[in-house]
């Protein structure tokens, strides 16, 4: 055994995040760790590698007991290294200069830095990852799974014979499933050479490399056991949970019971005299024609892109790196101005210079895919982060203020359900709802989603399209890219394929499946 939790306890006030949890990561395994966002794993996590203490039970290595001074700087000392979904290089430095923030400058003579050491070095690292790059080429060059091979196996380098324990944290979850294939590989044969890696996953398919699975909820351990006697159906069960009891009831006006159906009645709701006493009524819309028009627009991977959204109508964008996937949402929203085209909101043409609020203000809104650095304010909490940018509208309104993010954390099931908890320590998922919340909140006639489920476990997808269902059942035109498009089908009215930065094929709803949009898709 090389590292364990036994009887893991860890509470943030009253709400109790881990409770009495046990767990064990033998060497040369992988043990996979499951369960719905705001189910424990991220506490686990941060647990295990020093960033929270155990209020009880006991963290031990090698069968030693460190409870006693845990931190960051113990838990490294004691072997345990952490990859995260977000790989930690610098764009704009070289793979190599990369590789020695890392693992340290080599020096030559008279303590000068050793640069053609340090590039060989890093080359012959690449050519055992079968990563082909030169150490010269910069590291915002690497695709997603080589981003993530090259930190890990940093990671484990740099901690030597010293390492205990390789933790990754959804190190997945930004990429693509095929683009996972040759890390979940590597990961595989990290732990072939003797070593306990702890792998924490919202993807079923991942458990094919696992030898043991553990599954939290609400905190607890409720599944464990080897991979091969869990049943896939039971995991999935508990993942999903039991939706709350209409999440659209319990949302309206001091939580008085509504109606049991969905559409109208829960996202009508949040915009109840939301903002300084507007009424609930949906988003005035054009009577006539799309609500978004696109003609010609051009950046740097989109030239000459045309595209239409009605009122209602949810569409869907689905492509391939490089076809102007990624860009395409940043360019509508002004979060990257365009080098020409015109946008038009409702009949109105937006200036050429988009500023992002001038966007906002005739109701086109971006929920980005990064939500680390461009979602939420993680040092703010919820609170702060559900009525941003609308603040000014609820001065000397504390009870419609309260009303409005109860109704969003309440429609959107976020968890802990405490509107004073700080954005940062939410879960992925739950801070991806609490910015959709927040767009949702403002009304917008065109919701811009951007590849909005990545990292996100079954069970907040699950809410965050039935909320986006809501959204244009209520008038919402909603254009959604991603990455993974097999979650479109069934959520799509239609669907666009981008190649070369124009629209190239439409799929209708009727031809939509799973298999034929990952197919167009590639």
């Amino acid at each position: 055994m090389t590292a364990a939790l036994y009887g893991v306890t860890k509470r943030f006030g009253t709400f109790a995040a881990l409770r009495e949890v046990s767990l064990t990561v033998e060497d040369g395994e992988i043990h996979a760790l499951l369960g719905a966002n705001g189910s424990g794993k991220s506490t686990l996590v941060r647990t295990m590698t020093g960033v929270y203490v155990p209020d009880d039970g006991q963290i031990l290595i090698d069968e030693r007991d460190v409870t006693a001074g845990w931190s960051p700087a113990a838990a490294a000392a004691a072997g345990v290294r952490v990859v995260h979904q977000e790989a930690p290089l610098v764009d704009r430095l070289s793979i190599a200069e990369n590789v020695a923030l890392f693992a340290g400058y080599p020096r030559g003579t008279l303590g000068r830095i050793a640069w053609r050491r340090l590039r060989t070095d890093t080359q012959r690292l690449l050519d055992d990852l079968s990563i082909e790059r030169r150490s010269r080429e910069l590291a915002g060059r690497l695709t997603g799974a080589e981003r993530a091979m090259l930190t890990v196996e940093l990671a484990v380098r740099t901690a030597g014979e010293n390492l205990r324990l390789l933790v990754l944290d959804e190190a997945t979850a930004a990429l693509p499933e095929a683009e996972a294939t040759p890390f979940l590989r590597h990961v595989r044969g990290i732990a072939d050479r003797g070593l306990p890696v702890l792998a924490v996953t919202h993807r079923l398919a991942e458990l094919a490399y696992a030898d043991r699975v553990s599954v939290l909820d609400a905190g607890q351990l409720v599944i464990e056991g080897p991979v091969s006697k869990v049943e896939r159906s039971e995991i999935v069960r508990v993942m999903r949970g039991t939706a709350p009891a209409s999440r659209t009831a319990a949302a309206t006006s001091g939580g008085a019971q509504a109606e049991s159906g969905r559409h109208a009645t829960g996202i009508t709701a949040l915009w109840e005299r939301a903002a300084g006493g507007r009424d609930g009524a949906p988003p005035t819309q054009s009577a006539a024609g799309p609500v978004l028009r696109v003609r010609d627009l051009r950046g740097h991977d989109v030239e000459g892109l045309d595209l239409d959204v009605a009122p209602g109508e949810v569409v869907g964008v689905i492509g391939v790196r490089g076809s102007g996937l990624e860009e395409l949402p940043r360019l509508l929203t002004g979060a990257e101005q365009r080098r020409g085209g015109a946008i038009e909101v409702a009949g109105q043409r937006l200036p050429g210079a988009l500023p992002p609020r001038v966007a906002i203000h005739h109701g086109l809104v971006l929920l980005p895919a990064d939500r680390l650095r461009e979602g939420g304010f993680h040092t703010l909490p919820v609170t702060e982060n559900v009525i941003l940018p609308e603040a000014r509208r609820f001065w000397h309104r504390r009870a419609q203020m309260r009303t409005a993010i109860r109704r969003v954390i309440s429609y959107l099931d976020v968890r802990p359900t405490d509107p004073a908890t700080v954005f940062g320590r939410l879960s992925g998922g739950n801070q991806q709802k609490v910015i959709l919340g927040r767009l949702l909140r403002m009304r917008p006639r065109v919701l811009v989603l951007a590849d909005p489920t990545y990292g996100v476990d079954p069970a907040a997808r699950e809410v965050m399209f039935d909320a986006i269902r809501d959204a244009g059942a209520s008038g919402v035109a909603v254009l959604l890219t991603s990455t993974e498009p097999e979650q479109m089908a069934g959520l799509c009215d239609r669907v666009l394929v981008l190649r070369q930065g124009r629209v190239t094929e439409e799929i209708s709803a009727r031809a939509m499946t799973a298999e034929n949009l990952m197919t167009k898709a590639m």
